[in-house]
């Protein structure tokens, strides 16, 4: 009788293909993770990059609303320090006076709104008050200027003054700040102030001619306010005018334009 030699085969594994299958895709599920965190890393590398190389962040910062660069220097000494000693950034915040150099003139022409083409500094100098002007670019934290209705209104070059919250902080930094970019060193100045607040009957009012040796900023005009406080009055925020007699106000953006014309 033949005996059986051959080994016993063993049954089946049932659960082969699924284990095989949950390996694969447990390892498909960490090469995903590993390739997000490799990404993650990458993208914050390069945001380190940019952030620690000065040019592009002061690039970056320039463009940032005024506000908000004002707000960027609590976010770390690098910027702050980095925002304080850069011209530019010190420009746009209107610490530093920028000269703008674009000039204008005004143009009449019959049964149409004069407008304003765009001349070169020695025809500036050679041109006739009221006739030529240079570019300024209000300061929008301290001013309201309504740059469209000014050109159908010529030769109105005026801006109201914004409220301050913290306009009795003497310390305050906006008080450093200019009025307009270019600065001008002479404007007319227009408020109203009363005995006490809204009594309509004493109402009282100034205009001024105020000239600045150093660029007329805002504390400077402060020490005006201060001053007719002082003396017992109410001054009236609401009623405050500042008209430059020279200037022809735009935004960054216009300073290329070859031409303003508001008969278009």
């Amino acid at each position: 009788m033949a005996s059986s030699t051959g080994k016993k085969r063993s049954a089946p594994d049932s659960e082969g293909p699924a284990v095989t299958t949950a390996i694969k895709r447990r390892r498909r599920t960490d090469f995903g993770c590993s390739s997000m965190i490799t990404r993650s890393q990458t993208l914050s590398a390069a945001r380190n990059a940019v952030l620690h190389t000065t040019e592009l962040l002061e690039n970056i910062l320039y463009f940032l609303p005024m506000k908000d660069l004002l707000f960027a220097q609590r976010v770390c000494m690098k910027w702050r320090e980095l925002i304080q000693r850069s011209i530019p950034l010190q420009e746009a915040l209107f610490f530093r006076p920028k000269e703008l150099n674009v000039f204008w003139k005004v143009v009449e022409e019959a049964d149409m709104l004069p407008k304003a083409v765009k001349i070169s500094r020695e025809q500036y100098m050679q041109g006739s008050p009221g006739e030529v002007f240079q570019t300024a670019i209000p300061n929008e934290m301290l001013c309201d200027t309504d740059l469209t209705f000014e050109l159908f209104h010529w030769p109105s070059r005026s801006t109201y003054l914004l409220p301050q919250p913290s306009s009795t902080h003497p310390e305050a930094s906006w008080r450093r700040m200019l009025f307009a970019q270019a600065p001008f060193c002479e404007f007319k100045f227009y408020c109203e102030h009363s005995e006490e607040p809204g009594r309509e009957s004493v109402r009282d009012c100034a205009l001024e001619m105020i000239s600045f040796p150093d660029k007329s900023r805002a504390g400077d005009l402060m020490a005006h306010f201060e001053a007719t406080e002082a003396e017992g009055n109410y001054v009236d925020w609401d009623s405050h005018e500042l008209t430059f007699p020279g200037a022809l106000f735009m935004v960054e953006e216009e300073l290329e334009i070859g031409e303003v014309d508001p008969n278009c």
